[in-house]
């Protein structure tokens, strides 16, 4: 996978998984509904609580800006946007 997307997590104590290009960060409930409640917003919103709930690391941070720069953000967010509301409650 070259972009993003968010799962619902297979297993364990996390609702959903953030995949970051080849890695994958854990989500934890209140991150998931920190995404839902910018489901509808700008691209720059969104990106701007992806990177909170998701860049738990300075490298984290650093992987997601990088990957976030080579893509055409208003398409990624409306895809990540899709990918939260379809997430199962938590």
């Amino acid at each position: 996978m070259t972009g993003f997307a968010i799962r619902p997590a297979s297993q364990g104590i996390y609702p959903a998984v953030c995949h970051v290009g080849d890695i994958y960060v854990p989500l934890t409930a209140e991150g998931v509904e920190r995404l839902r409640a910018v489901a509808h917003a700008s691209p720059t919103a969104f990106y701007s609580v992806l990177l909170e709930v998701a860049g738990v690391s300075a490298y984290l941070k650093e992987r997601i800006a990088q990957r976030w720069a080579g893509i055409d953000p208003a398409e990624q967010t409306r895809t990540l946007q899709q990918d939260v509301i379809g997430l199962p409650a938590v």
